[in-house]
């Protein structure tokens, strides 16, 4: 059965009790709008709002205030005024219902024939709005806890309680007056005091005390009255009159007259809808009506006791009611059923109640709200506070939840200790005693520790069994732990940089936490959560510093891995673009083959790093096949050579899991005919666990198989054989990766493969890829390049990746080795200085020994055409290039062949083209073909 709209009505509706669903109630207002100020309307709204609705005001603030003034009060409410136009507005209405309620009231009677005293009406009107300005200022300057508004609802009740009376009081005798304004005083207070607490919600219990308060003072100022009219006419009369007032200062505070609606008949249930907002009594059948649906459905439940807390002042029934309901829970859905009541309750003392007693609460409160000048009587307040009461798991369960609203979690794990052999215990003492322990870690040791941390007798974090009753709270705290573990690296790493990088995670996963700590963590953890956050934060980053001044003690950690030629993992960078590339090329068709792919580019430029990062960064439906030729180099034919892929093909498929038989022994790789067969056995047996799966074999350095075919050491027919395995079996690609001479059999390639072969180029890293490279390879880089320095490694390498690698390495061990004669005082800033003084003949006489697999690998590439232009260029002084009319001349070659082999060099990345001119790529080709020349070598 589906489940009835919810009643506006706190009861609501009487035939609604027999379904099986509950309705959950929607008290609150429904203006959709911020109130206007020419509006009229608005104010009688604003009017009824004070008298009758006024917890509308807290929600018209909550709901319409800038969320950052919405909780200003004192010092911050003048600030929050001029900011936020809302409660602006509404102070501002209050203000002005304040000044004019006097006036209007007077003018009524005056139209009923009454004599009005209009110089005393006056005086009274300017007297009551310069006293509440009196009143708010003193607020603000005592940084009372008053906000727009409870001062608004206080403001416009009291005054209009008092216009009333003050303007009878003007046509009446001096003595009677004096009285009746004595009583309007004392009947204002109590009304008006009652309003205000109405509004601040939040501390519902304690309107008691405001009743209690309001209602004696205004019995004090009626007895006053009473006594002034006495002595100036007759005592009877004025006892009389005190008497009066008194009656009706109770009446008033205690909204009688609401309560005596709920009498009417139920043709006239519209009236009853407000009656629970404004009065304090008991509305019966409330109870009762709360605790049954709190029966059918706690989570409905909850809410409406939740919506009666917040839009009505029926504390006490709504409290016994879940009470009883919590009575009559089972044991093994009580600790659910608590949490669901502690989640974000609008009134912790809801909660509170469970366990305190009620009785104990109430005189507490009312007893709270008096003067109490003698010992014995604050003795006497001391032993009627309520405490909370273990007695029962109900009564521990909800004082556990109010200890940790409170942050009292040592508390809170007496309290869950009561509970802890029911469903969820387990997990709510593990939950308190974690946090005491959290709280108690004043050291990164302890904080280190904390990761281990286990329940007295009980279980650890990872080991709580699932459905956790507080799953966002246990994941909140498996985010501690992790910060915990960083820390305990932090403590128990050698390296400084590890220390120090360990403790940067760590902080950065704290600063995070505390940023979203309020939509991740619920209450009542919350609080106590977002402490522990700041506590550890603060410990770790003054810890931080002092590693920070140990990493600043020793010699910096060369991070730049690629000098050696080896393929890069941490600072592989820039290749973005090609890998998206690969990716596109793979995102086939399940029924169409995948195309063979061709990267080429010059030797150290990266290609095996592409290769070593796809195969360390592939998904689980990717394999690669990784084959290197050099370690096939000694391969006397086509036989070994499938060997060779075949045991690549079997190590990935192992990798990954799959079932592929036997690795594949030497003796069925014989010859050419029988290492097809033994291949295409293992690609059979790894097709039935390929579905959605792609395996690439990767050949690097294929240029040497290239040069085994011309010696005719292979078959050249194994390219066509690689290329039937490929269409028979959809999943298996393959990527030939070389250096720049593939491209120019790429025709070759595309006939084997039928025009099916891509080529992916890869060349020199853009620019801002290599600014990073040079200016942050790592995150715990301890040095500092100057812009300037890096722009100029860039020129002087063109985002050549080996080369930048290589010279950046170099000035780190050049740093290094002043920072052992300097010591701390060596500046951790290079700059184009640096560079300069490395850049020696010497340097470069060692960087050619051992970069001459790249310069002279660049230099084959080229032919003598090639050669004798890239001498001409590398003959002029740096920076300096040449038009093509130029190059031409200069180059003897004649116009077609100078044309071409500008064309060439052009298509294998030795030169480039800046607008009308010609200049080599890599400016640091220069010394060496210089040297080269003056070797007479070329």
């Amino acid at each position: 059965m589906s489940a009835r709209k919810a009643s506006p009505h706190p009861l609501g509706e009487g035939p609604g009790e027999g379904e099986m669903s509950v309705p959950r109630l929607d008290l609150a207002p429904k203006l959709k709008r911020p109130l206007q100020l020419w509006n009229p309307l608005d104010y009688l709204r604003l009017l009824y709002w004070c008298f009758f609705f006024p917890q509308a005001l807290r929600w018209y603030v909550e709901t319409f205030a800038d969320p950052e003034h919405r909780e200003a009060t004192g010092r911050d409410l003048l600030p929050a005024l001029r900011q936020d136009r809302v409660q602006r507005d509404l102070a501002f209405q209050g203000l002005l219902l304040v000044a004019l309620m006097p006036l209007a009231a007077s003018v009524s009677l005056w139209m009923l024939n009454e004599h009005i005293n209009w110089p005393h009406i006056v005086v009274t009107m300017l007297g009551i709005v310069f006293s509440l300005e009196v009143g708010v200022l003193r607020s603000v300057a005592g940084s009372r806890a008053s906000g727009v508004a409870s001062s608004v609802a206080l403001s416009v009740t009291y005054s209009a309680v008092s216009a009333v009376v003050f303007s009878m009081s003007t046509s009446a005798e001096p003595s009677f007056a004096l009285g009746v304004m004595c009583i309007a005083l004392g009947v204002a207070l109590g009304v008006a005091l009652g309003v205000a607490f109405g509004v601040t919600g939040g501390v519902t219990l304690r309107v008691v005390s405001g009743v209690a308060v309001g209602v004696a003072g205004g019995v004090v100022l009626n007895v006053m009255g009473g006594v002034a009219v006495g002595m100036a006419s007759d005592v009877v009369d004025g006892v009389m009159l005190g008497v009066a007032g008194g009656v009706v200062g109770i009446v008033m505070a205690l909204r009688t007259l609401d309560y005596a609606i709920l009498a009417l008949p139920s043709t006239w249930g519209w009236l009853r809808e407000g009656a629970g907002r404004v009065t304090w009594l008991a509305l019966p059948g409330m109870q009762k009506r709360l605790e049954n649906r709190l029966a059918r459905d706690w989570a409905a439940g909850v809410q409406n006791a939740n919506q009666l807390l917040a839009y009505t002042l029926q504390f006490v029934p709504v409290v016994r009611a879940v009470n009883a309901a919590l009575a009559q829970v089972p044991e093994e859905r009580l600790l659910a059923a608590v949490g669901e009541l502690a989640c974000e309750p609008f009134d912790w003392n809801l909660v509170h109640f469970g366990s305190a007693s009620l009785h104990k609460g109430i005189r507490y409160y009312a007893t709270a709200g008096l003067i109490i000048p003698f010992f014995f009587f604050r003795q006497l307040f001391k032993r009627v506070r309520p405490e909370l009461r273990l007695d029962i798991p109900a009564r521990a369960a909800c004082a556990g939840f109010w200890y940790l609203h409170v942050q009292q979690p040592v508390k809170a794990t007496e309290a869950f200790a009561v509970v802890r052999a029911l469903p969820g215990g387990e997990e709510l003492c593990l939950i308190a005693s974690a946090l005491v322990a959290a709280l108690e870690a004043q050291d990164p040791a302890a904080v280190g520790r904390w990761m281990e941390y286990r329940c007295p007798g009980g279980a650890s974090l990872p080991e709580l069994p699932e459905p956790y009753l507080r799953p966002a709270v246990v994941a909140t705290l498996r985010r501690l732990r992790e910060v915990a573990q960083e820390a305990d690296v932090a403590v128990h790493a050698a390296s400084p940089l590890m220390r120090s990088s360990a403790i940067g995670r760590a902080v950065a996963a704290l600063t995070q936490l505390l940023a979203d700590v309020d939509e991740t963590c619920p209450e009542p953890e919350r609080a106590i959560v977002r402490q522990i956050a700041e506590q550890w934060r603060d410990v770790l980053a003054r810890a931080g510093g002092q590693i920070g001044e140990q990493v600043l003690r020793q010699p910096v950690e060369n991070p730049y891995e690629g000098y050696s030629g080896l393929p890069v993992e941490r600072t592989f960078v820039g290749r973005e673009t090609t890998l998206a590339q690969l990716e596109r090329l793979w995102a086939a068709s399940p029924d169409a083959p995948l195309p063979p792919i061709i990267l080429y580019g010059h030797r150290r430029m990266g290609k095996t790093s592409i290769i070593h990062h796809l195969y360390r960064h592939r998904g689980p439906e990717t394999l690669i096949a990784r084959t290197d030729m050099q370690d096939l180099v000694m391969a006397d034919h086509t036989g070994q050579l499938l060997h060779g892929f075949a045991r690549a093909i079997h190590a990935a498929a192992q990798e990954a899991g799959l079932t592929a038989g036997p690795a594949p022994g030497a003796d069925d790789y014989t010859s050419t005919g029988a290492a097809r067969m033994a291949l295409n056995a293992l690609l059979e047996r790894l097709d039935p666990h390929m579905t959605g799966r792609r395996l690439t074999l990767a050949i690097d350095e294929y240029e040497i198989a290239e040069e085994k075919l011309e010696r005719g050491e292979f078959d050249p027919a194994f390219l066509r054989y690689l290329r039937s395995a490929a269409q028979r079996h959809r999943w298996l690609g393959l990527l030939f990766a070389g250096r720049q001479a593939l491209e120019d059999e790429l025709r070759h390639y595309k006939a084997v493969f039928y025009g099916s072969a891509e080529p992916v180029r890869v060349s020199f890293l853009a620019r801002e890829a290599a600014l990073h490279l040079v200016r942050q390879p790592s995150d715990d880089f301890a040095l500092e390049y100057e812009l300037a320095l890096a722009e100029e490694l860039y020129r002087l390498t063109h985002g050549q990746p080996y080369l930048l690698q290589r010279l950046c390495w170099e000035l780190v061990n050049r740093w290094n080795e002043r920072f052992l004669k300097e010591g701390e005082k060596t500046p951790r800033t290079l700059t184009p200085a640096d560079l300069e003084a490395l850049l020696t003949p010497d340097f470069y006489h060692e960087l050619f020994l051992q970069a001459d697999y790249y310069f002279s690998g660049v230099w084959s590439e080229a032919g003598p055409d090639e050669h004798r232009l890239l001498k001409i260029l590398a003959s002029r002084e740096d920076d300096a290039s040449l038009s093509r009319t130029e190059l031409v001349q200069e180059t003897g070659l004649g116009p077609e062949r100078a044309e071409e082999a500008i064309k060439d060099v052009l298509r294998h990345d030795l030169v480039v083209e800046e607008g009308d001119v010609l200049r080599l790529a890599v400016p640091l080709m220069r010394p060496w073909i210089r040297t080269l020349a003056e070797t007479s070598e070329v």
